[in-house]
């Protein structure tokens, strides 16, 4: 009994060593495990239409597969693009040596044309097994420096196989056969950028308008590949350089209609600058020593554009009491709220707002927290969308241009039309993206045209006038400061009767003013206007430390773009070696 259970024991130790051992042979055995024998290539170079080089391949690869159930067959990956040139591969047949034909399929992966051969039904292939590509493709021969040259790998470096023996022919029509410099003839083999000649290379002309060469290599390393090198004379054979069609008709109407997309576009900004912008309905602009009385400062913003109205708004709170505003050791701004009753309905949702749930104090600028950014992100968004629905209800602004772009729109789409008939037939000759690039410009074009006709409404004489007010703003805090001080008491000047100004009152009148120049963009320029009439004595209020021009108010505008900026985010030469010329590619089992 004791034997009985050791025979079982060692039986069963047996068993699990074997199955410890096997195990790894069985994952180690894979598709890729076999060997070419040979692989031959015959190609047939010849110029078309248009002299555009065409080639017709017949590769010969014999695969030697085990004998174990491992293959069902082979993958050819042959590459349908060579230097921005696409090849056009068009497979025509898989047979095997016998002529008969191989079940096969095609599909384009990555850049190449996959050809796919195996059974219908899966069986596996053992042994020797012979598998005949025939393709055609185009656009073969390409310029190198003062050559035209057929560079091309004839295996590829894709293999994972050993190849004993590579070899190819190349059969030239009677007009290459004249431009074939035979004495450049050359030949690689090896891996990727290897400079070692292949072992065989012979040229014959079997009739005077006939050549042939042909090229081997044996024993090559998986990874390793045949490459060959035909340079011919320049100058005849189509090598899709743009100069070749350069002067035509059709190149001509091409940049035709491309200008006429482009004028249009000029048109476009004209349009929307001119009569968007109501210049072409805009009065004389005059002198104006205050801001608009009506609407409200977020309702102008929204009718100027930009997003400069945001510290415009701030500063206006600031300058009527409701915030002081200092700046931290890292440039921060921090607005503190007063305790004077807001009585403009605009800025009481915005204190409300930045300080809601009982906040003391706001910090705009760098490294705040998402949380925050988002927060005042939404506050502003929250008013923008008032005001821009405020400035509609109020009459500053009319309807879209939207049968005026629509006319314009069809301008264009006419142009693009006309573009792309005739890069149809430059891309005949050269293939240079003519086509591609005509539909890409029309759309582009067409983004563009809408986008800046349609995202403005036509302004209305309200909106031209507030329009007008601001220029003569803009012309009040660019004038000198005694031609300012006479405006101010001039037959034209609100203040004329009240006699002298002084500091303080000027100041003041200043102060007011310093919120739009804001808004236009001019606050550094009014600054050093304050400044002039601020004092130790005689200093805004809402400045708590120094003097105002320790401030630079360009700095809050930055600092709001950064405080918002987190919160946006989170929403929203020729032959030379082998490889590296066309062709080639490479393939596995299956």
């Amino acid at each position: 009994m004791v034997k009985n259970r050791l025979i079982r024991a060692t039986a069963t130790l047996t068993l699990l060593i074997v199955a410890f051992f096997s195990h790894p042979l069985a994952a180690n055995a894979n598709v890729e495990d076999f060997e070419f024998e040979s692989m031959h290539a015959d190609y047939s170079l010849s110029l078309g239409e248009h002299n555009i080089p065409q080639l017709k391949v017949t590769e010969t690869l014999v695969a030697v597969f085990p004998e174990t159930d491992q293959n069902r067959g082979i993958r050819r990956l042959i590459p349908d693009g060579y230097q921005g040139h696409s090849l056009g591969t068009e497979v025509v047949s898989v047979v095997d040596e016998n002529g008969l034909a191989r079940d096969f399929s095609i599909e384009s992966v990555d850049g190449f044309s996959e050809v796919v051969s195996k059974f219908p039904d899966d069986r596996y292939v053992h042994g020797r097994q012979t598998y005949v590509i025939t393709y055609t493709q185009k656009w073969v021969i390409r310029d190198f420096e003062d050559t035209s040259e057929f560079y091309w790998d004839v295996n590829g470096t894709g293999w994972g196989q050993p190849f004993g023996q590579v070899s190819a022919t190349v059969t030239m029509s009677p007009v290459l056969s004249q431009l074939l410099q035979t004495d450049g003839i050359s030949c690689y083999a090896g891996p990727q950028g290897s400079k070692q000649v292949c072992d065989e290379q012979s040229w014959s002309q079997a009739a005077p308008s006939s050549s042939t060469v042909s090229f081997s290599s044996e024993n090559l390393a998986p990874g390793e590949t045949l490459t060959i090198d035909l340079p011919f004379s320049k100058g005849l054979i189509n090598t899709g350089d743009v100069s070749q069609v350069t002067g035509s008709p059709q190149y001509l109407l091409f940049w035709f209609f491309f200008a006429g997309i482009l004028a249009m576009l000029v048109w476009g900004l004209w349009y929307r600058i001119v009569v968007l912008g109501g210049r072409r309905m805009r009065k004389f602009v005059t002198v104006q020593y205050a801001g608009p009385s009506a609407p409200t400062m977020g309702v102008v913003g929204s009718i100027i554009g930009g997003n400069r109205w945001q510290a415009a708004l701030i500063v206006q709170a600031v300058v009527l009491g409701y915030l002081t505003i200092a700046v931290d050791k890292d440039e921060r701004w921090i607005l503190a709220r007063t305790d004077k009753l807001v009585q403009n309905e605009e800025l009481k949702g915005l204190l409300d707002g930045l300080f809601a749930d009982g906040r003391q104090s706001v910090v705009m600028g760098s490294n705040i927290d998402e949380a925050e950014s988002i927060r005042i992100v939404n506050v502003f968004n929250n008013l923008s969308m008032q005001a821009a629905k405020q400035a509609l209800d109020l009459g500053y602004y009319s309807h879209f241009a939207v049968k005026t772009s629509f006319r314009g729109w069809l301008v264009i789409l006419a142009a693009t039309v006309g573009m792309v008939w005739v890069s149809v037939s430059l891309d005949e000759v050269v293939d240079a993206g003519f086509t591609a690039l005509s539909i890409l410009f029309g759309l582009l074009a067409s983004t563009m045209h809408f986008a800046i006709l349609v995202s403005k409404r036509l302004p209305t004489r309200a909106g031209i006038d507030l329009k007008a007010h601001l220029e003569g703003l803009r012309d009040y805090i660019s004038l000198a400061e005694k031609d300012r001080l006479a405006f101010l008491q001039s037959p034209k000047g609100a203040l004329r009767k009240r006699g002298e100004l002084g500091q303080e009152e000027i100041l003041h009148l200043y102060e007011d003013v310093l919120p739009w120049a804001v808004l236009l963009g001019l606050e550094d320029e009014w600054g050093k206007v304050l400044t002039t009439y601020s004092n130790e004595t005689n200093q805004p209020s809402w400045i708590p430390i120094a003097t105002i021009s320790s401030f630079n108010l360009s700095g809050l505008n930055t600092a709001i773009s950064q405080s918002m900026a987190v919160g946006a985010e989170s929403g929203s030469s020729g032959g030379g070696s082998s490889g590296g010329g066309g062709g080639g590619g490479g393939g596995s089992g299956v």
